[in-house]
């Protein structure tokens, strides 16, 4: 190997790593979700959300199984949905003031949370005009 070709290696691999440096602060910069612990008022905000649906969904399977009849038991589901509901809406909006802490699964279970509180309200509206 010649001194030139030499020099023209030394070149190159000085270029990859001035790249490799370059690509990597690059990187650093740049937001990632992944790298972010998840906020705990999230988690408990997204399960609360899922008990409160898994409430409401027992609800309806226990007026529906008595045919309208609506045991006493579906009043607690439905209670007990409704107070999840809240716990997890307002957890959500707790998880969301935490800096630098991942809040997905808070948007999504205040989302579910909005929702069922939505669909309580009418539900009740409804059954206040009979």
């Amino acid at each position: 190997m010649t001194e030139e070709e030499r020099r023209a290696l030394q070149a190159r691999r000085e270029r990859k790593e001035r790249n490799i440096r370059e690509q990597k602060e690059a990187a650093a910069s740049r937001v990632s979700y992944v790298k972010k612990p998840v906020s705990r008022r999230s988690v408990i905000c997204l399960v609360l959300s899922l008990i409160g649906l898994a409430l409401a969904g027992g609800c309806v399977a226990a007026a529906s199984a008595t045919r309208g009849k609506f045991p006493f038991s579906a009043g607690g589901f439905a209670l007990s949905g409704i107070l999840c509901s809240v716990c997890s809406f307002l957890y959500g909006i707790a998880s969301f003031r935490e800096r630098d802490k991942n809040c997905i699964p808070a948007r999504f279970g205040a989302a579910v949370s909005l929702l069922l509180l939505a669909a309580w309200a009418v539900i009740i509206i409804i059954g206040g005009g009979n």
